[in-house]
């Protein structure tokens, strides 16, 4: 379909180029000009001319004649990005949600070293639900659901590595196995021999465990609705971080 006469508004000008920017990122290679024509409604000359200008600015590749490509400049900018995101900020209002649901704790746990940190806990206060930076709260990684699910990309020797002398790495390993076919790790809490907790892990963009988001209860079994709740709750922040679950 061919253009309208030109409209020099930027509103236009944008529509348009987002238009093309979403054309070559679905195909994800080169695209000859003749296909985004057609992809994007646009005239050939239309679509030529502003993919030149986007092209100045290294948002496009220019890659043989007549195709192009996603340019470097997206890549640079998308890390910028990505380096601003804090799994601790974006867990924040999920984090209350879930406590506000189930009317218990909630915590974040990052990997440092052999042990699972918590970083942020959630509390009940006058003012409502709110969440605290935690530094201090350690648990081991291989015997708590919040340190396990933080295993789950490891190595079978990195886990070896972790088992006490005379322990069975195998028995861990079979048990990390059945965690990722749940979704969840199952225990009573570390920290309370009469409590139970939980733990799921939160993905990165690229897929990987980049914390685990946990669910305690001091005097009674985590309900299935719970759990249902907090892997929701882990799925939200994992998507605000940019993992796009298939």
């Amino acid at each position: 379909m061919s253009d309208t006469p030109h409209n020099s508004t930027s509103i236009q000008v944008l529509s348009r180029m987002f238009s093309l920017l979403d054309t070559l990122a679905q195909e994800g290679d080169a695209v000859s000009l003749k296909v985004i024509s057609e992809r994007t409604s646009l005239h050939p000359s239309t679509a030529h001319r502003i993919l030149n200008d986007l092209a100045v600015g290294g948002m496009v590749e220019r890659c043989g004649p007549g195709s192009y490509r996603l340019g470097m400049r997206l890549l640079e900018l998308g890390n910028l990005v990505k380096a601003r995101l804090d799994v601790r900020e974006l867990a924040v209002r999920p984090m209350q949600d879930l406590h506000r649901l189930t009317g218990q704790p909630v915590a974040l746990f990052v990997r440092q070293d052999d042990e699972a940190l918590c970083v942020e806990r959630t509390v009940s206060e006058r003012a409502g639900v709110q969440v605290t930076r935690v530094m201090g709260l350690r648990l081991p990684l291989i015997s708590s659901a919040a340190g396990k699910v933080l295993l789950l990309n490891d190595s079978a020797n990195s886990l070896q590595a972790l088992v006490p002398i005379g322990s069975r790495p195998d028995l861990l390993q079979l048990e990390l196995q059945q965690i990722r076919q749940n979704g969840l790790a199952q225990d009573r809490d570390a920290r309370d021999a009469g409590g139970y907790s939980a733990a799921v892990p939160v993905l990165d963009d690229m897929g990987h465990i980049c914390a685990s988001l946990s669910l305690t209860s001091a005097n009674q079994p985590l309900q299935p609705e719970w759990l249902d709740a907090l892997r929701g709750c882990a799925q939200r922040v994992s998507t605000s971080l940019g993992w796009q679950h298939n």
